[in-house]
Formats: structure tokens, C-alpha cells, sequence
């Protein structure tokens, strides 16, 4: 009987385990939204964001849920926008610092700290790594791009 549970619960594990793997390849806060999953984006309005320039903070009655993530929208719209097409929306690099992932690291990315470039979303931890990226923004979003490809399963403590 003992074999029969042990047996159970390792071959559960996987299942139990897996979503703990996923959290760390999108960049949320602690805790969970009313919707009953993270928050991604620090709740910025992405949408308002790409298409105005504009970091402003939605709210949870405007939410969406996607790739186990909640994002925050100022309108029915913009919530709207972003279900139609998430990848026009959708920060590069899970929300993380771009330029910190150019480097083999998870950073925080702050919405405040954006550029949209070739029609993406790219988040910074700061003004520093904003302007490090800036320098070359081809060559550190291809390098972030082949080290994303690297780390993103990773989770951040490990990096």
C-alpha cells in the first residue's frame, strides 16, 4: 500500500511541479489578481502603453488572463485589443528586462522603462538598462532573443 502511494505521488509530481517552472518565464508580482493569477506588467495597460505612449495603471474590473498571467486595461476596449491580438501587447522576453536578459539575467521589468521598437515591447529595469540597450537596439534584442531562448525556463534565483 505504501509503494502504491509513493508511486502516486512521484508520478504526480510533474503536474503539481510544472506550473512553479512556468512562473519564472513570465516577470508577475507576488500574490495573485482577482482573476486568480499573477499580475503581470505591474498592472500597466498595455495596450495604452504600445499604442499611446502611455504607462498608466488599468484595473482589476478590465482584467484578461493570458499564458497564466493577468494584465490590467483602463477600458473594455483596450482589454478587447489585447485578447484579439496578444503578440502586438505583449512585453518581449516574459517582462523582464531585455537588456538584462541580453545578459543572462531576469531583472524586473518596469513599465515606466519601455521602448517599442519593429513593433514590440521591450521593458528595462531602469533608466541605466534602457539606455544600455538603446545603444544598439538590433544587436542586444537579438541577443537577448538567443539568450531568452535559453534562460526562459530557468527561474530567477537560479540565474
Amino acid at each position: 500500500m505504501k509503494s502504491l502511494v509513493l508511486t502516486t505521488l512521484i508520478a504526480a509530481l510533474p503536474l503539481i511541479a510544472a506550473p512553479a517552472f512556468a512562473a519564472d518565464e513570465i516577470n508577475v508580482s507576488n500574490g495573485i489578481s482577482a482573476a486568480g493569477a499573477p499580475l503581470a506588467a505591474h498592472g500597466v495597460d498595455l495596450v495604452a502603453l504600445v499604442n499611446d505612449g502611455n504607462p498608466v495603471e488599468g484595473f482589476a474590473t478590465h482584467s484578461a488572463t493570458y499564458d497564466g498571467a493577468s494584465y490590467y486595461f483602463t477600458s473594455a476596449a483596450n482589454r478587447e485589443a489585447f485578447e484579439a491580438n496578444p503578440a502586438a501587447y505583449l512585453p518581449q522576453h516574459g517582462g523582464f528586462c531585455s537588456f538584462g536578459v541580453s545578459v543572462g539575467k531576469k531583472f524586473d521589468g518596469d513599465p515606466d522603462q519601455y521602448l517599442v521598437a519593429d513593433g514590440k515591447l521591450y521593458l528595462f529595469l531602469n533608466a541605466e538598462t534602457r539606455a544600455a540597450f538603446l545603444k544598439d537596439v538590433a544587436a542586444t534584442a537579438k541577443t537577448a532573443d538567443d539568450q531568452w531562448a535559453n534562460i526562459k525556463s530557468i527561474a530567477v534565483g537560479e540565474l
